[in-house]
């Protein structure tokens, strides 16, 4: 069914790239990227928002939530953020002894060092160039991003009205709310889950790290449940990462350190995960790519660190539909996947017989 769609949206983008129109498209795309941004953050607030207008007036949980994120950001900037620039310095600085010992090993190795020493050079200019480059687009971004939680804020705060104006809009009306209260619920799940599943994994690796006086462990505990929120390699690829910062590190390499780092991952992946959401997410991984590219699209290099999520959003948000075209209730946990799992099954089973 998707096919079509995507079909068409290719020929409109070429399309649109021959009458020179594109690039006036983007521009548009980029002016309104606060208001869909507002629209975005309103969307991943309002299933916190709505926990709490159960307690209080709605509005009084509006501000109540837009100000506690501001005030958690800027405690994070006072506290951690300081610790985490002079970490990143630090390894910056040992960049060029992590180079060199680099080449002694694969010079013992008998492995070819001329083009080696070529990507040394494109990678340290290039990487200066990333970085400024980075920065520059961190505050062309700030403006953006500052402008979206405003209109998120407002969006939130008039609530009702869109209400309101759904419910003249739509006949359909009762069918839309449940898809939005099971959406609503499951993405709150998922947040509040992931959110403690990330504190698990940065608090007990940075544990670990600090014990072992492992260098600049907070950055590395931070890489460890950031890319822990990748399924499949993330996890690989964080511990391969810390496996690689320990042998330029030390003379020995701490195998207990790193013996511990994995352990505490199965014990997230295989305990700690499952009793959080109590049904593993299983992402698909087309639409983990998807989000991928929209991710770094929208938001850049954050889009690509929180694609996983975006991905586990939109997965959430289909199967809440399937829920609500077939049940006239709001979805938990445990029913969007169940019911979605009984179509596939019944559907395999009738292509069989």
């Amino acid at each position: 069914m998707a096919i079509p769609f995507l079909g068409a949206l290719l020929l409109a983008m070429a399309l649109l790239k021959q009458l020179m129109l594109y690039d006036r498209l983007v521009s548009l795309c980029h002016a309104l990227f606060p208001l869909f941004g507002g629209i975005l953050i309103a969307f991943l607030l309002q299933p916190v928002i709505d926990r709490l207008a159960v307690h209080m007036k709605l509005k009084t949980a509006v501000v109540f939530v837009y100000v506690g994120i501001l005030g958690a950001m800027a405690l994070l900037l006072v506290v951690f953020v300081p610790i985490l620039y002079q970490q990143i310095v630090d390894v910056a600085s040992l960049l060029p002894e992590w180079i060199e010992k680099l080449k002694s090993i694969l010079y013992e190795h008998h492995i070819v060092l001329e083009q080696f020493i070529e990507d040394e050079n494109s990678f340290m200019k290039d990487g200066t160039v990333m970085i400024l480059s980075s920065l520059r687009s961190f505050l062309d971004t700030a403006m953006d991003y500052g402008i979206a939680y405003m209109t998120a804020f407002f969006i939130s705060i008039d609530l009702e009205f869109w209400k309101r104006s759904a419910r003249r809009l739509f006949h359909n009306y009762h069918w839309f709310g449940n898809f939005y209260k099971t959406m609503s619920n499951i993405v709150f799940q998922y947040l509040s889950g992931t959110l403690l599943d990330l504190v698990f994994v940065s608090v007990t690796s940075g544990v670990i790290l600090y014990a072992a006086d492992f260098p600049n462990a907070l950055l590395y505990a931070l890489i460890l449940a950031l890319s822990n929120l990748f399924p499949y390699i993330g996890p690989t690829i964080g511990l391969v990462f810390v496996i690689l910062v320990a042998v330029l590190s030390y003379d020995t390499v701490p195998l207990i350190t790193l013996f511990l780092i994995w352990v505490m991952q199965q014990i997230e992946a295989n305990i700690v995960q499952p009793m959080i959401f109590h049904k593993t997410m299983d992402v698909r991984p087309i639409l983990t790519f998807a989000a991928l590219f929209v991710g770094e699209a929208l938001f850049g290099i954050v889009g690509v660190i929180l694609s996983p999520i975006l991905a586990s959003i939109m997965q959430i948000a289909f199967r809440s539909y399937v829920h609500a075209r077939s049940r006239d209730t709001i979805g938990q946990w445990e029913d969007i996947w169940y019911d979605f799992d009984d179509v596939m099954k019944e559907e395999a089973k009738g292509l069989h017989t």
